[in-house]
């Protein structure tokens, strides 16, 4: 292990990527004059130090503690930087009813479920006969037809200027699409029907990315001219090409239950089989004088060739950009630190975009390649095999562990689950994948010659099935995969710390390393025993926000009843998107399910929680359900009392009336309701001063019960 100063590269991009992930999470924007105040701070500090430390050995570390706050700095404003939506011209401030917008695709055309979902730049504004030019990203979702779907990377298309902001989540730990899109410099979208906008005939994208699209959609044709169809189609394309438009929900949850979800994505584990054979392909060049430098351009221009037939997709970039550095490395120093590379390579992606810290696999792909240059060495080492092909597979386990011990925590954390024959799985997939890859590349070749290409087709064929049912077949082993794993930010933080400070002591074997590593695993122990305790004592209920329907909620510690329309509680997916993430991090583990229109009269149910009845206790917590069918008396009602009334399906009442009849509680409008009869409703109760909550207007209604 190197010492850290040996590595300066990752000196300064450590404190480079704090910045970026303070104004992340923070947002705010230092405005000029406010910037003026930090380098005033700094030059002063500067000149200082150099005057009373620096001449003191024993205080050189102010200096390094001054260049790292100013690094820190550097990255915040380097983040603040790429964000377009505070910066002069966004064609947000220009929005107005009679105006136009012209729109620069910057994507290919995806098609979704009912649209054609499309990511433009909105380069100029048409208004009151004058043109501005404007910047920032929008996405448009169109209706589908043949129109849209002619679309292309770089097409101009003019429509209305009228945007919305793309709004949070509804629901409660539903996934964040806002905090998704800005972190990529979308904060626009909206939707146009056939007609509403219009193709100039113009195409204004750059001419290298349209080649590689072109090149992409050649691929594509040549797997499927080659005896390469159905799920084999998807998984090879998916594998060779990094498109993912034919997976369906069964693949990928077969890969994901598997382990092998990793490989369907074009990364560091393709790109890395590609490096490899080209530079056994091109060894001989070490031979020759000066040969290395054209070994490295070789690999480098065809590691590119090959990211641009992937249509330079953001995962390809990344691992060639980080292969890249490592080839330039190998040529000019036998003794380059592996570490500095990576980190010149990310360093150069952030420069380019900041953000990119955030995407999964950004972090993915560098915490693999780390783990697995720092860890499998050690494993591998533990265990000598004479026979090659024991050899070769115990290279691979060690690979996979180390690999696996760097992102399982990240898996945990954004995905909740984790392989449990991750092991296995890697050591059938991986050599498939090289195979798949190498013949791929073969086809990809041969493919104007037919005779040749078509054998080579169907033998690709064959291999892709075989990883397709060989993954299946794990993925259906009992206890595949361990689902509803919950761990915090902080506590995939304290894993990966935990992991580190092991793999340290397990190299250097110092006491005060092991001291460490048993510290934080008893901070990870008191964090998922506090956290633990705190779900099996909490109770809330929460009034979900879902298309045209009812959702309820009533969680008592691990326990949760809920009640709602048939149409939301017989579809699992309706229930995953909108409400399985509230459930998993409240820490339920017991669902009972309660459909509001079950008829007990005709199909009396003997147990009795299956009785949907007039109010909902949760402790001394009372909630009434008022919806169409609901008989509101005209007098007070002793026996009517409730802390919250949910009111669905727009019932023909007032507040008023409820209030005479029940007496003042918190109102919550569910989204079965109709718009304008919430919208009546909460009026009303602002008139008389009473507590309400539309689910429609507002997002979903959660109350904690102390």
């Amino acid at each position: 292990m190197n010492h850290f100063s040996h590595i300066p590269m990752v000196r300064l991009i450590l404190p480079l990527l704090a910045g970026i992930v303070i104004f992340t999470y923070s947002g705010y924007i230092f405005t000029p004059s406010q910037f003026l105040i930090p380098m005033l701070f700094f030059l002063s500090a500067a000149l200082l130090i150099n005057r009373y430390c620096l001449p003191h050995f024993h205080l050189g570390f102010i200096y390094g503690l001054h260049v790292n706050i100013l690094l820190v700095f550097a990255g915040y404003m380097l983040a603040q930087g790429h964000h377009e939506l505070n910066k002069p011209g966004h064609f947000s401030t220009y929005l107005e009813e009679n105006a136009m917008m012209r729109i620069r695709l910057t994507e290919p055309v995806e098609e979704k479920t009912n649209s054609y979902q499309v990511i433009g730049r909105v380069t100029h504004i048409i208004a009151h006969d004058s043109l501005l030019v404007t910047r920032g990203k929008i996405i448009l979702w169109l209706q589908k037809d043949d129109k849209a779907s002619s679309l292309s990377y770089g097409d101009v298309i003019v429509t209305p200027a009228m945007a919305q902001k793309v709004r949070p989540p509804r629901n409660p730990h539903a996934f964040n699409y806002k905090r998704f899109l800005e972190r990529q410099n979308i904060f626009h979208q909206t939707y146009r029907r056939s007609g509403q906008w219009h193709f100039t005939g113009a195409n204004e994208g750059n001419r290298l990315i349209a080649v590689s699209h072109t090149m992409r959609l050649k691929a594509l044709e040549t797997l499927e001219s080659n005896n390469i169809s159905g799920r084999d189609f998807a998984v090879a394309s998916a594998l060779l090409l990094g498109y993912r438009d034919y997976l369906d929900e069964d693949l990928q949850r077969e890969f994901a239950g598997a382990g092998a979800m990793h490989i369907l994505c074009v990364s560091g584990l393709h790109v890395g089989i590609i490096f490899l054979v080209l530079n056994l392909l091109f060894g001989f060049l070490n031979k020759i004088p000066n040969g290395r430098y054209l070994k490295s351009l070789l690999i480098i221009l065809l590691i590119w060739f090959y990211a641009a037939i992937t249509g330079f997709a953001p995962s390809v970039m990344r691992a060639s950009t980080m292969f890249s550095f490592v080839a330039i490395g190998q040529t000019f120093s036998r003794n380059t630190n592996i570490y500095n590379t990576l980190a010149a390579s990310a360093l150069v992606l952030v420069l380019i975009d900041p953000f990119i810290i955030s995407r999964i696999g950004f972090q993915l792909s560098y915490i693999a390649v780390i783990s697995i240059v720092s860890l499998q060495p050690l494993f591998y080492k533990q265990l000598y095999f004479k026979n090659k092909i024991l050899d070769h597979a115990w290279g691979i386990i060690t690979v996979s562990l180390a690999a696996q011990l760097g992102t399982g925590p990240l898996a945990l954390y954004y995905f909740n689950q984790f392989p449990n024959y991750f092991l296995l799985t890697n050591l059938i997939v991986i050599p498939l994948t090289g195979l798949i890859i190498k013949t791929g590349i073969a086809l990809f070749i041969s493919a104007p010659v037919a005779i040749v290409s078509q054998y080579i087709g169907w033998g690709l064929s064959k291999i892709v099935l075989l990883l397709h049912s060989s993954v299946r077949f794990i993925e259906g082993l009992p206890g595949s995969v361990s689902n509803d794993l919950v761990i915090g930010f902080h506590e995939k933080i304290i894993i990966l710390s935990i992991i580190a400070m092991v793999g340290l002591t397990w190299h250097q074997k110092k006491k005060s390393l092991v001291f460490v590593s048993l510290l934080l695993l008893l901070g990870l122990s008191i964090s998922i025993t506090t956290r633990t305790i705190l779900n099996q004592n909490r109770k809330l209920f929460a009034v979900y926000h879902l298309p045209g329907a009812s959702g309820i909620d009533i969680i008592n510690g691990q326990s949760c009843f809920f009640y709602a329309c048939s149409t939301v509680a017989e579809n699992p997916s309706a229930i995953n998107f909108n409400i399985a993430q509230n459930r998993l991090r409240s820490g339920v583990k017991q669902v009972t399910t309660v459909p509001f229109d079950q008829d007990t009269t005709k199909n009396p149910s003997p147990d009795k929680n299956y009785r949907l009845p007039e109010l909902l206790h949760l402790e001394s917590h009372v909630i009434k359900i008022i919806d169409d069918q609901t008989l509101v008396p005209t007098e007070r009602v002793s026996s009517g009392f409730a802390d919250h009334i949910i009111i669905r399906q727009s019932p023909r009442i007032t507040i008023s009336g409820l209030v005479n009849a029940f007496g003042e509680s918190t109102f919550i409008f569910d989204n079965s309701n109709s718009i304008a009869r919430s919208r009546q409703w909460l009026q009303e109760c602002d008139s008389l001063g009473i507590n309400c909550w539309s689910v429609s207007l507002q997002g979903a209604y959660v109350h904690k019960i102390p």
